[in-house]
Order: structure tokens, then sequence, then C-alpha cells
């Protein structure tokens, strides 16, 4: 090393020396200001304390009286030094022992973690004291104790005789803390944990099974507990034990016998235990899956609900149970029937050639809606390496056409599935030709390119194929404009079928043709049910609508059905206030009895109507709908109004007493921000902490002019929840 490079360190090393002598002479000084009448003084104190580490040495006794502080933040930096100071902390142990009492604390829990901790952290310079108080009167304090022998492990070995004896502890949990201790604790225990796994007394070898899943290797212990249990009558002894068995990692070839025969236990834990020891057999656990499948043609409905749930839980290694799951599927009662899909899918990639021949005999139209369909989607881009092997197989049969379907639902984008699904294109039935675009499109991640393929399509032969080559394009939504010539020459299609398509394809590409929009809009006249409504949905899509189109929409108001109703509201809604002739339809549609019609119709009214009053007024009226949708179109418009919602502050305020409208609420109120003092006093009392939240951000922003408040706002300085109070003492300060 240069003295270029040397230098550098030279100062670093230096610098460090520096600050340790400043730390070690500031010591003195934090000593004192624990014992500061300054709760925050304190607390930075005990916080520097347990920053300096071996530095903070002498301040032990100091820290040891903190632990008494009436402030948790004292207590907790206070604990946290002492176990940063490990066993320079060692005459700190019996104030820490005696504080695994129970705490009276808020954080019992945390506090109980923090002297454990440190006393870990002093670790065997602890042992003898910890000794001492395992046969102490307080349950907490002999249950401390084994766990923090435990966690010293073989250093607490002088401890195996007394944690032996506390094997057979009145209290359950203690017994079993001392089992795991002792297994921690390693091969010094072993004799006693054998002999405490004979015993006549349940608890004492349940507590010995507990010791032999902490043993860290696989040995006579394990060997002879697993022997154990093949007679074992005690449940709560055969579920600590196979649990510990699972942990201590017992061979799959041993364990896998117990694990089949708990299955059937009476006892839930048992059973549970058995599930889980099943789905971490070692190496794998395909070695479960022949008997899981055995189960499946049991008697029990309860037997075979648990082989088909442990089947999917075990995933890809239970691939070969997929072809019984099938034939399972076809006979099963309909619960058992979805688990069998869900279990499948949980398997995943594995499953997919066993789905795949599934389908064979079946008649292409049915595999549309099948469940293998669902599968294969739920199953996702993991399915596709397998549905491109079998589209290369050139098969016309239904895996073919199903792997077309998957590769549709799935969307896999990548050059390999598209490259498996392009013959298909060409296939000489329609069916999988239709199947190939639809296919083709979704696995494209730039589609606009696909354009010459499907404006080819659209000229198909078959319906089919012309059908499915106008939904690709309707997917691609405006970046299919490029089609718009073929598509609208579609609209003289002579298939019905087509001609819907085309409608609907048109409206998705965004458009501000307005010449078209008038030939969509005079397809109206003698329209039936479904071509008027397909007809006002796509006007709705257009960018610009011409205003003769505002005559052409209410005149479908005439008729009765709500669907209609609401697109034509939609459409309305994209003219503005050029759709003003539509408003008495608007007014009398806020009354409809579909909720879908009136929050459509409240749309609309906020972009047609100019009367700021009038709009107001419907959104007030609206707030009161016994539908949600409804209601929180109300809300979103008031909150895009801004301040010029005040008006309706009232009835803001009173949506935040029903839980569904309250956040929605909350972002309005935030935008109009009402200056009704009064309001924001009757919200101080909620049942939801962020309204009470909400209510002392609005009060503390208002300052003295929210003085009323002050009595109502100091009650929340108490509340249970920290950022209201926290909050709440800001709102006190800013207007007092």
């Amino acid at each position: 090393m240069n003295a270029h490079n040397t230098f550098p360190l030279l100062m670093l090393g230096a610098m460090l020396i520096a600050v340790e002598q400043v730390f070690a002479a500031d010591v003195g000084e934090l000593i004192n200001e624990l014992n500061d009448g300054n709760k925050v003084t304190r607390r930075e104190a005990a916080r520097s304390l347990a920053l300096l580490g071996p530095e903070a040495k002498v301040a032990v006794p100091a820290l040891v009286d903190a632990l008494d502080d009436d402030q948790e933040q004292v207590f907790f930096w206070a604990a946290t030094a002492l176990a940063n100071l490990g066993p320079d902390a060692h005459e700190a142990a019996p104030e820490l022992i005696k504080r695994l009492h129970g705490s009276k604390r808020r954080y019992r829990d945390q506090v109980r973690l923090r002297v454990v901790t440190a006393l870990t952290r002093i670790g065997p310079a602890a042992v003898p004291q910890l000794i001492g108080v395992l046969d102490d009167e307080s349950s907490s304090i002999r249950s401390g104790a084994a766990r923090v022998l435990g966690n010293i492990g073989p250093a607490a070995r002088e401890a195996v005789p007394s944690l032996a004896a506390l094997l057979d502890d009145e209290e359950s949990y203690i017994s079993e803390t001392a089992g795991a201790a002792l297994g921690k604790i390693g091969s010094a225990a072993h004799p006693q944990i054998l002999e405490a796994l004979s015993s006549e007394k349940e608890s004492v070898r349940a507590a010995a099974a507990v010791a032999i899943g902490w043993i860290s290797q696989l040995g006579e212990p394990a060997q002879r507990l697993a022997k154990q249990l093949e007679s074992e009558p005690s449940s709560r002894v055969l579920a600590n034990g196979l649990e510990a068995l699972n942990r201590a990692r017992l061979p799959g070839g041993q364990l896998l016998p117990l694990l089949l025969v708990a299955l059937e236990h009476d006892d839930m834990r048992v059973r549970h235990e058995a599930m889980n020891g099943l789905l971490s057999l070692r190496p794998d656990s395909r070695d479960a899956v022949p008997p899981l499948i055995e189960r499946l043609d049991s008697g029990k409905p309860a037997k075979r609900s648990q082989a088909i749930d442990l089947l999917g839980r075990i995933g890809p290694d239970a691939g070969d149970a997929v072809p019984s799951l099938i034939a399972h599927l076809g006979q099963a009662p309909g619960e058992e029937q979805a688990a069998c899909i869900e279990a499948m899918v949980e398997i995943g990639q594995a499953a997919v050639p066993g789905i795949l021949a599934s389908v064979e005999p079946m008649p292409l139209a049915k595999l549309d809606n099948s469940w293998q369909l669902q599968c294969l989607g739920e199953i996702g881009p993991q399915a596709a390496p397998e549905l491109v092997a079998a589209l290369e197989m050139r098969q016309a049969g239904g895996s073919a056409y199903l792997s077309l379907l998957g590769l549709k639902s799935i969307e896999a984008k990548s050059v390999a599935v598209r490259r498996g699904i392009v013959p298909y294109l060409e296939h000489k039935q329609a069916a999988f030709r239709g199947a190939a675009l639809a296919a083709l499109v979704a696995s494209t991640a730039k589609p606009a390119g696909l354009m010459p393929r499907l404006q080819a399509a659209i000229r198909d032969d078959n319906t089919l194929v012309r059908q499915a080559a106008m939904d690709a394009l309707a997917s691609l939504g405006p970046s299919a404009r490029g089609a718009t010539t073929a598509l609208v020459e579609s609209l003289g299609d002579d298939d019905v079928a087509i001609r819907l398509s085309a409608v609907r394809a048109i409206g998705k590409l965004g458009s501000d043709d307005t010449a078209l929009a008038k030939r969509l809009a005079g397809m109206l006249d003698g329209a039936g049910t479904e071509l008027r409504l397909a007809v006002v949905e796509s006007l709705g899509g257009f960018r610009k609508l011409p205003g003769t189109a505002v005559t052409s929409l209410v005149g479908v108001l005439d008729v009765s059905h709500a669907a209609t109703h609401a697109a034509a509201f939609a459409a309305l809604a994209k003219l503005g206030p050029v759709a003003e002739p539509a408003l008495p339809a608007l007014n009398e549609a806020l009354n409809h009895d579909n909720a879908e019609v009136r929050a459509s119709a409240l749309n609309a009214l906020a972009r047609v109507e100019p009367g700021q009053d009038k709009r107001l007024a419907a959104f007030k009226q609206a707030l009161g709908d016994s539908s949600a949708t409804v209601r929180h179109t109300a809300i979103r418009e008031l909150g895009e109004l801004g301040s010029d919602a005040r008006p309706a502050g009232p009835e803001l305020f009173g949506r935040l007493d029903t839980g569904e409208d309250q956040q929605l609420t909350l972002e309005a109120l935030r935008r109009v921000r009402v200056r009704d003092v009064d309001l924001y006093i009757s919200i101080l009392d909620n049942d939801e902490p962020l309204v009470r939240l909400f209510a002392c951000q609005s009060l503390r922003r208002a300052g003295k002019a929210a003085r009323k408040a002050l009595p109502e706002v100091r009650k929340l300085t108490r509340d249970s929840y920290d950022f209201v109070r926290r909050e709440a003492r800001r709102a006190v300060e800013s207007i007092d």
C-alpha cells in the first residue's frame, strides 16, 4: 500500500479513537441524564448508551434503575443497552430475571422479548442465576428462565438436571419450553430426554418430544421417538412427536407411514401435523402421492377432500395424480369437483399434459367454456411451454384447440408462443383459424403490427373467423384505427352477428369521425334490442359526437331497457353542454328503478347541466340514495367541484357514518375544504379512527377559529390510536 492510500486510513483511525474518547467522557453525563425530570432527556440518554456498546459498561447500575422508568421508550433503550453490553452486563442479570414476571406495561410482549434478549446476550455468566429461579413460584419467571437457557444452548449444560425436573411442571407450556431448552443444549441432555420419553406421565413424554425437535442432529432420540409413536396412545404426544420428527428431518421413508396413519386420527392437531409433515417430506413429497391417490376412492368424503387438498398443496411433485384427479372430477359432487380443479391449478405446469389429454374425445364447441380452459387460465404463463409443445405436434384434435384457447387466456408474450400459433392461422378448420387469430393477438406485445393479418381475416369466408378478427380488433382499441375502413364495410355483412361485432369494434377505436358516428346513429331506427344497445355503447366510445346525436340518443330512452339507458347517458356525457336538450330525460332518470341507470344519468348531468345550483341539488339528493354506486358517483362529483361544493357540506359529513362511503367522502372533503367548525366537531367521536384524524387535521388548520372545538379535541389526546392522539395534540397546540 502506498503512502497516498495509507494517509486517509491513518486519519480515519485517529478520528475513531478520538470519537471513542469523547464517548467515554460522555458516559458520566449520560448516566446523570437518565435521572433527569424530562422524559425526552432520559430517553435520549438511554438511546445514546445503547449505541455506545462496550463503552457504556460503567452505566450498568443506572441502566438497571432505568428498567423501572414509567416511560416505555426509556425502558426499551435501557434493556437494549444491557443487551448490547452482553457478558459485561452480568451484574444486571438478577434484576432482569425479576422482570421476566408479567409486566404491567402496555407492550407486555415487547418487554418480555427485550428482557429475554438481554439475558441471552449476557450468556453463560447468567446461567447459575437462571437455574436458581427454575423453581420460582412465578410461572412467567420459570418459563422465561427456561427459554433463555435454551437460547444460550450448549454453554448452559449445567442447567440440564434442573430443566429435566421442569419437564414435570404443572403448566404444560412451561414443561414444553423446558423440553425445547434441553433439545437446544444438545448431547449433554440426551440421557434425560430419553428417560423422559419413556415416562408414564403424558406431559413429560410430550415435553420430551418437543425436545427432540430442537436437537440439531438426527440421532438416537429421534429414532426412539419414531418407534414410540407407532403405539403412542396420547394425541398430545403424537402431535408433538410428528412436529418434532418433521423438524428433525427424519427421512421420508421412516416418517411417511406414521404420517399416513395420523391423517385419520380423531384429534385435529394430530391431523394438522400429519399434513404439515407430508408437505415437507425430504427429499420431496412424491412418495406420498400414490397413497393419497388411493384415498380418492374412499367412501368417506372427508378422507377424499383431505387427499385432494394435499395433492394440490404438494404441487408439481403431484403431477402423477392428475389423471386420477380428472377421473374423480367426473364423478365427484360439486364441492369436490371445485377442489380437484384447484388442486390441478396448484400442481401447475405438471398438470397441463393431463388436462390436454382429457379433451381429446370432446367436441371443440364445448371447450370454450370448459373446466379445462378455466384450469389453464388459472395456471397462467407457466402453462405456455406445454401448450406450445402440444401445438407443435400439428394435431387437429381437442388438445391443439384447447392449447390455442389457453394461450389466448394466459396472454404469454414470447416468440416461441407466436411461432407455435402461426401455422394454425392457415388451418383448414375455421374454428382453429379463429382461435389462432385471437391467441396471436393476445401473445403479441405490439399487436398493431398484426393489422394486415386482422384486416385479411375480416374478409375470411367463414363467419367464426371474421368475428374473431373483429373481436381482436376491438381488444386493440385505438391502435386498430387503421382497420376502420374494413370494419365499416362489415356493417353491411349478411351475418347479423358480424354486424354487431363490427359496431362494437368501431366503438373501441376512440374515433372522432362524426360522419361515422352519424351512420351508426342512423342504424338506431327500427333496430332490435341487441343492435340498439351495441350502437349506443359504440357511440359512447367516440371521442367526438355530432350535435345531431342528441336526438338519436334521447330517442332510445323511450325503450324500456336499463342497459341501453345507461349506455345512452354515458354517450350524452361525452357531448357536454351540447346535450342540454336531454336534461328532462336525465332528470327523470335520477329516479329510475335501476341503480346503474341512476348513476349513469347523474354522471351525465354533471357534464350537461350548466346551472351549478341545479347540479348541487341533484348531487345532494343522490347522497341519500340506497345504492352505493349512485352515492359514490355523487361524492366523486362533489369532490370535483372543490370549494364550490361547500353548500353540500352537511350532507357529505353525513356519509361519514356509513363505512362503505367513508374513504371516498374523506377524499372529497379534503378537496371541498368545508369551513363549518360544528361539522368537524360532530365527527370527533366517529367510530373510524381515520375520520377522527381527519377532523383533528382540519381543526388544526383552522387554528384559533376552531376554539369552540377545543374541549372535544382535548378528549382525543387520550384516544386509543397513537396517530389520532398525536394529531389531536398538534390541533390543541394550534388552536390554543
